[in-house]
């Protein structure tokens, strides 16, 4: 495992951020710290960082106790959410400084330096082709639209090597176009470079379409950890059920709205008779409030096609069951 992260605690105060945490970060995978905010996922990046020290317990990279380690010794590369770049700088300085620093920190440049000086350019290209902003290599960061500097700032994290590529919310502050754009964006560059990295979210759909693995924390503790699919299929309890996704309530049960099979005919015995109170289209997707006679209140998402198959409006009587594998379909008017 790359990050090992082991009985950590962390208070501010009255209020406790982690509570004894222990969670294993698999090597060369994308992983997603999601959760509420509030939870205690930026403050555990950060302790893996080393931008913030935790009251008790152990952190270790790449087999190596980073503790009591500074930042610049733990071999991260870390994105904030607000881009962090050198702004008298042009695009290409701003990458090349990490490199430069590293370098002047073992020798002063001398004319034999050459050499170094044209790898230090060769890697800025480099990276600067990966993330798609070679032809901006000498505009100033003023001159970058919002996802073009969030871009910038992951090639300069990206420059020294980093071990492990730390990111807080780095599309949080982006419109949600660009999000989207970025996030797609960023999992290529991930298949790309393979490096560990670690991202924190509290946007469930980028966790679902980006990670590899999702650690879902909240109130300062693990709820779950496991792959999109796990999390979404199998929730561990109902906050993960809850914050993965949509949920409903059928006949006392919660499910995802999705999984509801619903039938203009009863032709299932253990369906339940309901009204149509609201019909509401979102795009391909259609939502349906069905208010039972029970007295419970249902959403139900189908597609757009499958709405107007059926024909669907308000103060139409449908028939709800849960969607049992033996019944996954929707049944046509007769």
């Amino acid at each position: 495992m790359s990050i090992e992260v082991s009985q950590v605690s962390k208070r501010f105060g009255d209020f406790t951020a982690l509570d004894d945490v222990s969670v294993s970060l698999p090597s060369g995978k994308l992983t997603a710290l999601l959760g509420p905010s509030g939870g205690g996922k930026s403050t555990l990046l950060r302790i893996i960082a080393g931008l913030e020290h935790a009251d008790a317990g152990t952190v270790r990279i790449e087999g190596t106790d980073a503790t009591h380690l500074p930042p610049q010794r733990r071999n991260v590369g870390f994105v904030f959410q607000h881009y962090a770049v050198f702004r008298h700088m042009t695009v290409a300085k701003n990458v090349a400084f990490g490199l430069e620093i590293r370098r002047r920190s073992h020798a002063p440049w001398t004319a034999a330096s050459r050499a170094e000086r044209a790898r230090i350019a060769e890697r800025v290209d480099e990276l600067l082709h990966l993330v798609h902003l070679d032809p901006f290599a000498s505009r100033l960061p003023s001159q970058l639209s919002g996802g073009q500097r969030q871009r910038l700032a992951l090639a300069r994290a990206l420059a020294v090597d980093p071990a492990v590529l730390l990111l807080d919310e780095p599309f949080g502050a982006l419109d949600a176009k660009v999000r989207k754009e970025l996030r797609e964006w960023l999992r290529r560059l991930h298949d790309d470079v393979h490096v560990t990295t670690v991202f924190v979210t509290h946007d469930q759909e980028e966790a679902l379409e980006v990670a590899d693995e999702i650690v879902v924390i909240n109130e300062g503790r693990i709820e779950q950890v496991g792959s999109p699919d796990q999390l979404y299929d199998s929730p561990a309890n109902d906050f993960v059920m809850g914050f993965l996704g949509d949920v409903t309530t059928l006949g006392g049960r919660r499910v995802r709205p999705h999984d509801i099979e619903l039938l203009t005919t009863p032709t299932r015995v253990d369906a339940v008779e309901g009204t149509i109170s609201r019909v509401l289209r979102i795009g391909f997707e259609v939502r349906l409030t069905v208010l039972t006679d029970v007295g419970e209140v249902v959403t139900v998402e189908l597609t757009r096609a499958q709405a107007t198959g059926l024909g669907l409006r308000e103060g139409a009587t449908v028939f709800l069951a849960h969607d049992e594998p033996a019944h996954r379909r929707i049944l046509q008017p007769v």
